[in-house]
């Protein structure tokens, strides 16, 4: 078995090739790539429109770089990182595996890859969610149109398979980027963002899987879906052999949200466990981050500012909605409106209170009351919640009020026009809670800032405390694992307790490939009945097992083996089974005395580790556990050869 890391720990991809498939497990896009890039403001904008050209880099691309508060930003269309190619040919990928709406938006750029002809599987909330994602943020980039970026010319093709050298990694290491694109961490290629063609293309193509489903891949593994308890429909994977199983989790949650809970009980006893996806902020604390929105909201509501809160379209919004709505009940400011801005917000309003059997049992149980599994439901009745497609489509905007919007890298969408009409003001809030990007340098662009800004993020996936307790209840025969979680983050250097620490483990690191020890120890087939109908066990020398021989002829069909009853033509002389079968085991003394009386002089015997070896200088017969071997010297005729075989099959037993 080999596995190709071509992800990182917070955006995990991998290929594993096990039993002649090649399975991707996840397809994930790194986003945080945007944050090179200048924002795209919706209006006129004198800071980001007329930013200053870097003017300490002469080259052909001098005037995409420029310089905004000491950080040199690329003036172009964005780039996202995605998983390279280079380590494996995209035409030998059997299945793409997909666990959950974050790591499913890369896939166009692998389904429309003319030389892909696998199949990939996901649950339905994965694609329908992932499908939001994807098409708010092309709209997002597509409504601010930029020059394509010189800097992309060698990585944007996608034939090249990454292999022509990148812009980027020719510019001067010194230039204060916000990600490192030329450091050794990064092995992704820069691409621009696909199509809205190339999206229901993509998913299009999906097969959609339930929770505990099993999926036959071409009769070498049966694949299962099992609930991670992180978003609505996101899951692990367990795949299966005849006597192997091999478990992938990523992005998991114990906490008790608005998803399906996480099942662990399929995931104990795994020969092989990957774990990734781990917090990407082990130092904050889920409940005590809500807790803080929670004050900051109410404070800042009351002394009469907005709040703004950077989000998604769908995942933690929805525990934000009704987090925020009891805060505000009991702290007596029902009348604050709340606005959600999206391309999808409508939709993913509606389409979360359809998905009874992805939710949580306390949200199914008011599905069959009836009753709205979300009291955001509700709140868009009631009118406290009011969504719209994008900021210029609300014609009346009370204040003070929470407004949510996209994008979470405060680089594009309807948040970069908010940030700079109210930053000025004191009096308004800035709550950034995702975790998927430093948000120094999400906010770096837009100093100063007057508006009030905090950094509460509100991460459900696994910490490292969970994951230690959870690997430790599960098991496993062998841990895989990103080498980053055997060392304290970089941020806690001192923090020892946010590591990973098991004693059987395997590592991988960026761009690296791990080779692990799966011992094949056979597989099971299946007699046909004509077969069976002619076989007759019957006890040996008193044994308890009943035993019997069979003829058969051994089917191979996708991987599936069988026992056939053979056909005539195995009747001839060289297909011909014995009619009786040698079995047991060799006892040294025995076979000592038996060979002497035969006229064998001089043997000496000697005991090995595996068994033991009669030898004189003419003849050597090794015996071990499961073999034996006969040497025969002395220019021996072959008459030699037939009589220690005699000799030996005269110690064992007949069947």
């Amino acid at each position: 078995m080999k596995f190709y890391n071509v992800g990182t720990p917070a955006k995990p991809c991998g290929i594993l090739k096990w039993r002649g498939l090649t399975i991707m497990l996840d397809c994930s896009l790194d986003i945080t790539t945007i944050l090179n890039f200048l924002p795209l403001p919706l209006a006129g904008s004198s800071k980001f429109n007329f930013a200053p050209h870097f003017q300490n880099f002469r080259n052909a691309v001098e005037k995409e770089l420029c310089e905004v508060n000491g950080s040199v930003l690329v003036d172009s269309t964005p780039l996202f990182g995605v998983p390279t190619e280079s380590s494996v040919d995209i035409s030998e990928i059997d299945v793409i595996l997909v666990s959950n709406s974050f790591s499913i938006l890369a896939l166009p750029f692998f389904t429309e890859h003319p030389n892909f002809h696998g199949s990939v599987y996901a649950t339905e909330p994965t694609v329908n969610i992932g499908r939001f994602f994807m098409e708010e943020l092309v709209e997002f980039i597509e409504k601010v149109p930029r020059n394509s970026s010189r800097m992309s010319k060698d990585v944007s093709n996608p034939n090249d398979n990454g292999k022509e050298n990148n812009i980027f990694k020719q510019l001067n290491p010194t230039l204060n980027f916000p990600i490192k694109l030329g450091s050794s961490n990064f092995n992704k290629d820069l691409r621009e963002i696909y199509s809205r063609k190339s999206i229901n293309d993509a998913l299009v193509k999906l097969r959609l899987v339930g929770f505990n489903e099993n999926l036959d891949l071409f009769g070498s593994i049966i694949a299962t879906a099992i609930s991670s308890g992180y978003s609505l429909g996101s899951c692990n994977w367990v795949l299966k052999s005849d006597k192997k199983k091999v478990v992938y989790v990523t992005s998991s949650s114990t906490l008790t949200t608005h998803p399906s809970p996480m099942e662990q009980g399929s995931l104990k006893d795994a020969d092989i466990f990957f774990l990734t996806g781990l917090t990407k902020s082990p130092n904050h604390n889920p409940d005590s981050m809500m807790g803080e929105v929670c004050l900051t909201v109410g404070m800042t509501l009351k002394n009469g500012g907005n709040v703004v809160l950077p989000c998604y379209p769908s995942g933690l919004i929805y525990d934000l909605f009704e987090c925020l709505a009891n805060y505000l009940d009991a702290n007596s400011l029902v009348s604050i409106p709340f606005y959600f801005l999206s391309p999808h917000a409508e939709s993913s309003l509606a389409y979360s209170n359809i998905l009874a059997e992805w939710l949580s049992k306390n949200k199914q149980k008011k599905v069959y009351l009836p009753e709205d599994p979300f009291p955001h439901a509700q709140l868009v009745k009631d009118g406290r919640i009011r969504h719209f497609k994008s900021l210029q489509d609300i014609k009346d905007l009370r204040q003070p009020c929470i407004l949510f919007c996209g994008h979470p890298s405060l680089r594009c969408g309807d948040i970069v026009h908010i940030i700079e009409t109210w930053g000025a003001q004191q009096a308004h809030a800035l709550i950034i809670t995702e975790s998927e990007f430093p948000y120094v340098e999400c906010i770096s662009p837009y100093l100063p800032l007057s508006m009030k800004i905090q950094y509460s993020p509100i991460d459900t996936s696994l910490n490292f405390q969970q994951a230690n307790k959870l690997i430790k209840e599960l098991k496993p025969t062998r841990l895989v694992t990103h080498a980053d979680y055997l060392v304290p983050p970089k941020e806690f250097p001192d923090k020892t307790e946010f590591t990973i620490d098991y004693p059987n483990i395997d590592t991988f690191a960026a761009n690296s490939v791990v080779s692990l020890k799966l011992k094949r120890d056979g597989v099971s087939a299946v007699m046909d009945h004509l077969l069976a109908q002619e076989v007759e066990p019957n006890a040996r020398n008193g044994a308890e097992v009943l035993a019997s021989t069979i003829t058969a002829t051994l089917d191979n069909s996708d991987n599936k083996y069988r026992l056939l009853k053979p056909s005539m033509d195995m009747c001839n002389p060289w297909k011909c089974p014995p009619s009786k079968y040698k079995w047991g085991s060799l006892d040294a003394t025995t076979l000592l005395n038996k060979f002497t009386k035969e006229g064998f002089l001089q043997l000496k015997l000697q005991n090995s580790p595996t068994g033991f070896v009669l030898a004189n200088d003419t003849l050597t017969i090794t015996v071990e556990g499961t073999s034996t071997h006969v040497v025969c010297g002395g220019g021996d005729d072959g008459a030699t050869r037939l009589k220690v075989r005699r000799i030996l099959s005269s110690c064992l037993q007949e069947l």
